[in-house]
């Protein structure tokens, strides 16, 4: 048996790569899997932020239970954040666009309210909390600052259309997302 090392040696020397349609399939393949995985990622980042929305309104649930059980009412001090004054005189009322530059700075988005709610950072918020209250009932909601733009959103970055995002608790514990005119809440408004 003769072996020709000259070939083997030859072979091995030899530079192998991809060829350019083989590199072209792979591009493609990479980006219909982008265009794909991008909006799925965007949907479930801002679920996540959503849930600064659903927490605090469950911390104020709780604070407001608290209050009643000390004063056989609920409290209706309106404007939980962004300033305002218990019977909802002054301040900054959740609106169709809340608009985060009422405060620029850490401290300016809390106000004194019955309940002793507080938002711990106030340039990292995303809703504007509002209350309203009496002896039987209360419903606490929690307004996407920003919204109604395309621009500088805070819950939907990527978002085209002017959707507000709004939470709702009541005295039941009963937790929704609010919709809008078409019938939709605005996950589902920004995903269509």
């Amino acid at each position: 048996m003769k072996t020709n090392f000259n070939n083997i040696v030859t072979r091995l020397n030899r530079k192998q790569g991809f060829s350019l349609v083989e590199l072209m399939i792979v591009v493609a393949i990479i980006g219909i899997l982008a265009a794909l995985a991008i909006p799925r990622f965007q949907q479930f980042q801002a679920k996540s932020k959503q849930a600064e929305a659903r927490s605090n309104l469950a911390h104020i649930y709780t604070l407001q239970l608290s209050y009643n059980g000390d004063n056989d009412t609920f409290s209706n001090f309106t404007h939980l954040t962004l300033g305002g004054t218990a019977g909802g005189t002054g301040g900054y009322a959740i609106g169709p666009s809340p608009d985060a530059g009422v405060w620029a700075d850490v401290n300016t988005c809390n106000t004194t309210n019955d309940i002793g709610f507080r938002v711990t950072d106030c340039k990292k918020v995303r809703y504007a909390y509002d209350n309203v209250g009496n002896q039987n009932q209360f419903t606490a909601t929690a307004g996407e600052l920003d919204a109604g733009g395309s621009t500088t959103r805070r819950v939907f970055p990527g978002c085209s259309t002017g959707m507000n995002d709004t939470w709702q608790i009541d005295e039941n514990k009963q937790m929704y997302n609010l919709v809008s005119a078409s019938s939709q809440n605005a996950l589902q408004g920004c995903n269509n």
